[in-house]
């Protein structure tokens, strides 16, 4: 099937937009029956003035969970899409405070990555949270209401480390921003060649064949195609020289703490030796 790429902003945004996907991506990726959603405002597009290629796509949402033992929460979910590596991290932050400033509602932040983050290779990735009785050394299964809007879950998905893996409804959901068997070196469309067997997959497949296909539908992803090209071709070898010396740096960083951990062994033989 030839869908829309994507990872393209304008695609992302009609994925979003539809409620019945909106429930099956963020139910899906935070493994929790999706009761209700309803956008919270409209989305935003940030590009930095100085750099037109750091592009900051935010959407925000609030959503109905039903918890494990039934109960229903809710919670406002942030989501955040980069191409790029070089987006500024404070920009994150600053969305994500006017959100903490806005509402007492607990807060879950999605973060959709078109990077891979050092050191980090899994595809899909949660950080998060839980409660340690520090006096008595353990877990503890209670949550308080009050700790819950004052502290958060991220979710991150690394569209570059996606791999061909249909396991789980997660990997299916993954499958179809996976960045291969692109038509042309464009990379605004590709061939889906993969069974279809989860209807929210389904649902997203067909609207972004949609896209990929109607002449009137695809006006808003050709612009942005347009926009893509013209990036590449005037900083695409500047970003490649940027991301090529920041794995230099991870594989350097890497081996300093090798050979840190065999000194520090030496060290406590040399000790016991001593001794």
């Amino acid at each position: 099937m030839l869908i829309a790429n994507p990872i393209y902003d304008s695609a992302f945004k009609h994925l979003l937009e539809n409620q019945h996907v909106a429930k099956f991506f963020i139910g899906t990726l935070l493994n929790k029956r999706i009761i209700s959603i309803s956008p919270r405002s409209p989305e935003r597009t940030y590009i930095d003035p100085k750099d037109q290629e750091l592009k900051l796509l935010r959407m925000d949402f609030t959503v109905e969970i039903e918890t494990q033992s039934g109960e229903k929460q809710k919670a406002i979910i942030e989501m955040q899409k980069s191409d790029k590596l070089g987006t500024d991290v404070g920009r994150f932050r600053k969305y994500l405070g006017r959100e903490y400033m806005s509402d007492t509602i607990p807060i879950i932040s999605i973060y959709v990555l078109g990077f891979s983050l050092p050191r980090i290779e899994t595809a899909c990735l949660r950080i998060g949270r839980s409660y340690y009785d520090l006096i008595e050394d353990k877990k503890l299964d209670a949550i308080s209401d009050f700790a819950e809007r004052l502290t958060h879950d991220c979710y991150i998905v690394q569209v570059p480390r996606i791999q061909p893996r249909l396991k789980t409804t997660l990997d299916r959901l993954l499958s179809v921003f996976e960045q291969k068997n692109f038509t042309d070196k464009t990379e605004s469309d590709k061939n889906y060649t993969y069974p279809i067997s989860d209807a929210g997959v389904k649902e997203m497949t067909d609207i972004l064949h949609y896209l990929s296909t109607d002449p009137e539908a695809r006006k808003e992803l050709d612009n942005e195609r347009y926009y893509r090209e013209y990036v590449e071709e005037s900083f695409g070898d500047l970003y490649r020289e940027i991301e090529e010396k920041s794995r230099t740096i991870d594989a350097k960083d890497a081996e300093i703490a090798s050979k840190d951990a065999e000194l520090a062994e030496l060290k406590k033989k040399l000790e016991k030796y001593e001794g």
